[in-house]
């Protein structure tokens, strides 16, 4: 019967997009997705304020199609993309998801693998692309940038449910 009852209450929590975090917790997540992709970025020997692309809040993914939210409940997907250098072209390319799949590795993280593609097109680039998640539960992965010598990193801290306003045009890189 306990089992039942605790299945029902956590199965209740996934339909409603999971638990909700105070506003700070949330803030602090934010800032820890934003250190995971800077450091991400470091380690393929780019300042990550000098490459920086852009942030983003929001998600198609990230809508209560439930209704359930209180009013005072917000859902918000942070995410941070940098464009850092990656010198000697695909074949520098293909050492630094080397590199950074055996540091990831070396952390104790899963690292997927899949075909690289354009994002400008779509199109295949013949490059691979690598995806992890952290300790903190951020999204992390390396892909091809836009033009040759140039990767794609995207810290993303996941559709979360918080409580308390997020002023995302207030958001800084500190």
């Amino acid at each position: 019967m306990v089992f039942l009852l605790v299945g029902s209450v956590t199965g209740c929590t996934a339909v409603a997009g999971g638990p909700i975090r105070s506003e700070a917790q949330f803030l602090e997540h934010v800032r820890d997705m934003q250190a995971a992709g800077e450091d991400t970025v470091r380690f393929l020997g780019s300042d990550p304020d000098s490459v920086i692309l852009g942030k983003s809040t929001a998600s198609a993914s990230c809508v209560d199609d439930l209704g359930v939210d209180r009013d005072d409940t917000r859902r918000d997907q942070p995410s941070v993309s940098w464009a850092p250098d990656v010198k000697d072209g695909d074949a520098g390319y293909r050492a630094a998801v080397a590199n950074l799949r055996r540091q990831w590795s070396e952390r104790g993280w899963k690292v997927t693998t899949e075909p690289g593609t354009d994002p400008g097109s779509g199109n295949g680039t013949g490059l691979p692309e690598i995806h992890t998640t952290d300790d903190h539960g951020v999204a992390l992965s390396l892909s091809p940038g836009r033009r040759a010598g140039e990767g794609l990193v995207v810290a993303d801290a996941g559709c979360v449910r918080h409580e308390g306003y997020w002023d995302a045009d207030a958001w800084s890189s500190s």
